[in-house]
């Protein structure tokens, strides 16, 4: 043997040794024996290879079944994400405050949103049906009893429509008669012409008629034009320029809008006597209503007060809603002694005022506690509440409750204000609910005054319905163009409102103001 051929021997043997090694210790790691063949090696790779194959699919599955698992989760969430944002939307719209609207707040119908009817009743619904009711009798407007030039008489045909016969007219009667009613056109003024005659004298002095006191002008109207054109103006609220085209539409009358101006500046002069007739009896009531109202004056700010009874209606405007009005206009102690019928301004409760006992309107309690219904629907507070005033305000109608049932709607009142509110602000800030749950305990005492009086009214309307003809007349015109022009108003409109209270006809009250003035 050559001896490269040795070297070669002995490398390819520790070759294999080290390949025998290698096997044996991989096959040890996997498991397998020594002596295990390469047959039986190949066949368990093979086998191996498919388990493995056979895991990576399973795998794969698993995979695939993760992935659809977490798609159908995100869509879960999404699901949950979209339902808690409608929650929130929803609890954020719940918790919304509701429109303020004449039926939940002392706000005008006119500013009512879109959508809302202009008027709404606090009352509830009754079962009636609207119109007339079945077994009331029906009315017919009855002819005027009048004596009359213009009659026609009708008489039937000259021959019997049934046999033919002729017809003696002379012995026709009084069958039946049918009026027909309307006002004759032209309707023109009448002028009176005063007449001065100068007569000279030998002296050479030149002696004069006088004219009457109240005749001090070339051109003058007469006391019915002066009460029709303050008619016009203060109780229809009829513009300046439309009372012109009245005037010269219906009488031929051309009259200029400064002279309608003069006429109610005059007006207002010649009731003075009677508008403070009207304030002495407010003032010497023992109960009376009071209110007031913002006024447009020429662009700025001014307030209408009224100040009202059963037979009498006060007016006065002033730049101040403060207390000072009410002193002002009643010095002296005007309103002691009295029960003052008002909503909550702190006006009224000033102790300079003198006001012996009060009786806050109910009407306006009602609505501040529809808005609170509205806004807090989880506490039935306010509801309790508005069952307990019209329950009292039915008891009143009814007749005059007795002292037991008066104690019990006080019992059953201050167990309501002592009730603990539902809701609570996370803040510590009261709620609307508790601001008007404190007005009304502050004022307590006057909220059931008119169970004890018989002459107390339970509501304000009648000092509301005395301020309301003056927005109406606000929203014809805009505004009043001068203080003058709203003391006008004021002063005539207390003359007019209380002539309506004692059944009188207020164009006939002012023609009466006006003659009065005229001798």
């Amino acid at each position: 043997m050559k001896p490269h051929d040795t070297a070669l021997t002995k490398a390819l043997k520790a070759d294999t040794l080290k390949l025998a090694r290698r096997r044996k210790e991989l096959l040890r790691d996997m498991g397998f024996t020594e002596d295990i063949t390469s047959t039986e090696l190949a066949e368990k790779l093979h086998m191996a290879t498919k388990t493995i194959d056979g895991l990576h699919r399973l795998i794969n599955k698993q995979e695939q079944a993760v992935n659809l698992l977490s798609d159908r989760i995100a869509q879960k969430d999404k699901y949950i994400a979209d339902l808690e944002a409608k929650i929130t939307s929803f609890e954020a719209k719940r918790w919304s405050k509701p429109a303020k609207t004449s039926a939940n707040s002392s706000i005008p119908p006119s500013r009512n949103p879109i959508g809302v009817p202009r008027t709404q009743s606090l009352r509830k619904k009754s079962d009636k049906p609207s119109g007339g009711q079945k077994g009331h009798a029906g009315t017919t407007r009855k002819q005027e009893a009048v004596e009359s030039d213009n009659t026609e008489v009708w008489f039937p045909p000259e021959t019997c429509p049934v046999c033919g016969q002729p017809i003696d007219r002379a012995d026709a009667r009084i069958g039946e008669m049918r009026q027909v009613i309307d006002i004759p056109f032209p309707i023109m003024y009448m002028a009176t012409n005063h007449v001065s005659m100068h007569v000279k004298c030998s002296c050479g002095h030149c002696s004069k008629g006088l004219f009457p006191e109240n005749v001090n002008a070339p051109v003058l109207f007469g006391p019915n034009i002066k009460a029709f054109v303050t008619y016009l103006s203060t109780y229809q609220n009829v513009p300046f320029k439309r009372i012109t085209h009245v005037l010269y539409s219906l009488f031929g009358l051309k009259m200029s809008e400064g002279s309608i101006s003069n006429i109610l500046n005059d007006m207002r002069k010649c009731s003075k006597q009677p508008y403070e007739m009207i304030r002495r009896r407010i003032a010497d009531s023992p109960v009376a209503g009071a209110d007031e109202t913002g006024i447009n004056v020429n662009g700025k700010n001014n307030w209408m007060w009224t100040f009202q009874n059963r037979v009498a209606t006060f007016l006065t405007i002033d730049k101040s809603k403060g207390h000072q009005v009410i002193t002002k206009t009643f010095p002296d102690g005007g309103l002691n002694n009295k029960v003052l019928v008002t909503d909550r301004l702190p006006a009224y409760f000033m102790e300079d005022v003198g006001i012996a006992d009060h009786q806050i309107c109910l009407a306006h309690l009602l609505r501040n506690l529809a808005y609170t219904a509205q806004v807090f629907e989880d506490d039935p507070w306010s509801l309790d509440m508005m069952d307990l005033l019209r329950g009292s305000i039915h008891k009143r109608h009814e007749g005059m409750p007795n002292p037991d049932t008066k104690d019990e709607i006080l019992k059953r009142f201050d167990e309501l204000l002592e009730r603990p509110p539902v809701y609570k602000t996370d803040n510590g800030k009261p709620t609307e609910l508790d601001k008007l749950k404190g007005g009304i305990k502050k004022h307590r005492d006057y909220i059931f005054t008119f169970l004890s009086r018989p002459d107390v009214p339970p509501t304000n309307n009648d000092s509301e319905k005395a301020v309301r003809p003056a927005k109406t007349k606000l929203k014809v015109s805009g505004c009043f163009r001068s203080k003058e022009g709203a003391d006008n108003y004021a002063t005539i409109g207390s003359v007019i409102q209380t002539a309506i209270k004692n059944g009188q006809d207020p164009f006939e009250v002012l023609r009466v103001v006006a003659t009065v003035a005229a001798k």
